[in-house]
């Protein structure tokens, strides 16, 4: 092994290690921090909303940094310095269903605050709870950001910013 081959195989290897890493964080986030809790927002409260356009944007990219992590695996224990150019079926499948998703989360992001606009919910004009929805404006007074919590039959989550 020479010296050049070494040092491509460290950063193929390397480069594919630091792929899958941020993506795992970025997929840890997403699942256990603010975009899940938001989205629980939507249908755990009845009288209070909060929504961040980011939350549904974020969800839908879920599958495509699921694609993502299995590309930089099959980097990682491909063989040598040579990064895998064929595609495997099941990888174009959800490859496509992960730009789709992706897409369709964006959209979503943007029609649900009309649909809100439309209902019986009303935006909390104050600063720091722009976006809190409720369906009395009197309830806003009862919302501190940081410590507002989602009650749900079963969980209690907190939701802080």
């Amino acid at each position: 092994m020479n010296r050049e081959y070494l040092l491509q195989w460290i950063v193929v290897k390397g480069v594919s290690l630091i792929l899958i890493s941020i993506i795992s964080s970025l997929l840890y986030f997403i699942i256990y921090s603010v975009p899940m809790c938001d989205l629980r927002s939507l249908y755990a409260n009845d009288d209070i909303i909060i929504y961040h356009a980011k939350a549904v944007a974020c969800v839908g990219a879920i599958p495509l940094c699921i694609y993502f992590i299995f590309l930089g695996l099959r980097v990682l224990f491909a063989k040598g310095t040579t990064i895998p150019t064929n595609r495997t079926k099941i990888g174009k499948i959800w490859g496509a269903f992960g730009v789709i998703t992706t897409a369709l989360g964006f959209i979503i992001a943007f029609l649900i605050p009309i649909g809100l606009a439309f209902s019986t919910y009303s935006n909390c004009q104050q600063e720091k709870l722009e976006y809190y929805y409720v369906t009395d404006l009197e309830l806003c007074k009862t919302i501190v950001p940081n410590r507002w919590f989602i009650q749900d039959n079963n969980h209690h989550v907190s939701r802080s910013m």
